[in-house]
């Protein structure tokens, strides 16, 4: 597992800066991060369902015969 490295104050602050800057990423503010970071998780989300070969079900489809 990859260890977190939290930035210093000064990264902080120029971090913030340049996203209030870029109107695509504001950050949250503090009432919206409540309302979602219990939401938030860390990695890649579960897949739903598991992948599935489609072709399998239809094998003259797959080797392309009639």
């Amino acid at each position: 597992m990859k260890k977190l490295i939290k930035p210093t104050a000064e990264e902080d602050a120029a971090i913030t800066k340049a996203a209030m800057a870029d109107p695509d990423s504001i950050p949250f503010t503090d009432e919206e991060w409540e309302a979602v970071k219990h939401t938030a998780v860390r990695g890649r989300n579960k897949l739903l369902d598991q992948k599935v070969n489609k072709l399998s079900n239809f094998p003259n489809l797959a080797l392309g015969g009639d």
